[in-house]
């Protein structure tokens, strides 16, 4: 009889491991087939999966609103303009100046209003540029700029920016053309 027991009680392990290989396989092997989102799918995300940020700090958005006083109507401001939106390479580049294309952006773009070409950079440092990596960075992103031929202006968080100071110096950094084209 202890034979008869032992057997139900394996037949009934087995079902149970069974079932439990059935049930996770189910969960795990046939996501698709239960209506869950995979690429391309139209399901819906779960609310809460993704999330706005703000484009400008708040030194950012306070220097935005001075550099808007001091260019006026004559160019178009762009925020965080990835630099490969601004250059492109047409030869080799050594690495650092690359990644440097690739991955890096300008805080601020002054573009021709009607043929949207940039005139003129605005990077606004602050105290992260002083680390020995952010400096390099920095050096970098100069000399990416000074390759394409587009003038790079640099303001430090914490300066009181006067409309006219960044005026006058955007005027003495665009070149001739910008300037021209800008009046328009």
């Amino acid at each position: 009889m202890e034979a008869r027991w032992l057997g139900a009680i394996l037949v009934g392990v087995s079902l149970l491991f069974l079932a439990i290989l059935v049930v996770g396989g189910w969960f795990l092997i046939a996501p698709s087939r239960r209506g869950t989102a995979r690429r391309g799918s139209t399901v819906p995300a779960m609310p809460g999966s993704v999330r706005p940020v703000r484009l400008l700090s708040d030194s950012e958005a306070a220097f935005y609103w001075t550099l808007r006083k001091a260019v006026g109507e004559r160019w178009v401001i762009a925020v965080k303009v990835p630099l490969a939106q601004i250059m492109k390479r047409r030869s080799h580049l050594p690495s650092g100046l690359y990644t440097m294309l690739q991955s890096g952006q300008v805080d601020f773009l002054l573009l021709h209003p009607r043929s949207w070409e940039p005139v003129i950079a605005i990077e606004l440092d602050d105290t992260t540029h002083e680390t020995p990596i952010r400096r390099e960075r920095d050096r970098r992103k100069n000399d990416l700029f000074q390759l394409v031929g587009i003038p790079l202006l640099r303001w430090r968080v914490g300066e009181a920016w006067s409309v006219e100071e960044i005026a006058q110096a955007i005027w003495r950094a665009a070149p001739a053309q910008g300037k021209a084209q800008g009046e328009g």
